[in-house]
């Protein structure tokens, strides 16, 4: 670059002085040589000092801009410069908000991180309990002098071990769809009603344990183009969720309304309710209620639901009132 610079000044130089000279040779006049001398080194010396004065300008601008960029990367925001018409003072308004995508990007990057660092943590010490368990009860399980009674009791024992490590298994493979992007849909005209069939049965036990009523309402010619197993998922999730916080004895109902532009799947349930102020959260990303930190669960199933949906250019809303239940509603567009 610098060559460059070099080569087009003194080339310009060069021509100022042929050209002076070609056109001393044509006067013949002495006063008119003189001022033409005159004009044509008054030029070159203009040129020079022009050079030097906007390289020096242009040396100045390029320090100010990297002592600025180093005062932006170390948090000092350059309050002189704030809305002034300069070029400088642009630049760095450019830079400060950059600055701040890039700051915000990091430190949700960070706590996203540290999140999952957390939740493998977790799971990986819950993990250990089930499997110490399983290992013991197998160990007695083999004792020639064991009776029939403690036999059945551990058997029983080990099945539920085994229960709570399939779900701990489960959450980290949805952990890990998550992280890479494994989530491919294959989007058909399916039936509405095959889909929620999918859903219901992956929970029916869980719901009969409480002696919880799913009820569905869903007349089978309601079509909708979608992928039946991730939307099966995603639903799965929702009716997860509304068992796990409903109490014994308590309702599932699912109803299915077709609309103008959105086919409309609503999961109303006789639970505990959302907090108000918590509506917005229990979308995120591990984020559970402390009123429920006791019961099993990671703050995934939700988070993972919506994705779904979202990616399927659908949405899903909720209303809750505590102590009565909540109604999610899974709207799924009619022409994707």
């Amino acid at each position: 670059m610098k060559i460059i610079k070099y080569i087009l000044f003194f080339a310009n130089i060069f021509l100022l002085t042929c050209g002076g000279i070609f056109i001393l040779k044509e006067v013949n006049n002495a006063a008119m040589k003189l001022l033409l001398t005159f004009i044509i080194l008054s030029l070159g010396l203009v040129n020079l000092c022009s050079y030097f004065y906007f390289r020096r300008r242009f040396i100045n601008f390029s320090d100010d801009i990297c002592n600025y960029t180093q005062n932006i990367m170390n948090g000092v925001s350059i309050q002189s410069l704030q809305n002034k018409e300069t070029l400088t003072s642009k630049i760095i308004m450019e830079l400060e908000k950059m600055n701040s995508i890039v700051k915000f990007k990091f430190d949700e990057n960070k706590k996203e991180k540290k999140e999952i660092q957390e939740m493998v943590s977790e799971i990986t010490h819950q993990i250990k309990t089930p499997v110490s368990n399983i290992k013991m009860y197998c160990g007695m399980l083999s004792d020639e002098d064991i009776i029939q009674e403690q036999s059945v009791q551990f058997v029983d024992v080990i099945k539920k071990q085994l229960v709570k490590l399939e779900f701990l298994l489960d959450t980290l493979i949805k952990s890990s769809r998550l992280e890479t992007d494994m989530i491919n849909l294959e989007p058909a005209d399916n039936r509405i009603i095959e889909t929620l069939a999918v859903a219901v049965n992956d929970i029916i036990h869980k719901a009969g344990h409480k002696n919880i009523e799913i009820s569905v309402d869903c007349r089978s010619s309601i079509r909708v183009y979608h992928d039946m197993k991730w939307t099966a998922e995603a639903i799965g999730n929702i009716l997860d969720n509304a068992v796990k916080y409903t109490p014994e004895n308590g309702k599932i109902h699912i109803s299915v309304n077709t609309g103008e532009m959105y086919t409309e799947i609503k999961i109303r349930d006789t639970g505990k309710g959302i907090e108000t102020a918590h509506i917005n959260d229990i979308f995120k990303r591990f984020y559970r209620e402390k009123s429920v930190s006791k019961i099993e669960g990671l703050g995934l199933g939700l988070y993972l639901a919506r994705h779904i949906i979202t990616l399927q250019k659908g949405y899903i809303s909720v209303h809750s009132v505590q102590g009565k239940g909540s109604c999610f509603s899974v709207c799924l567009p009619n022409r994707f």
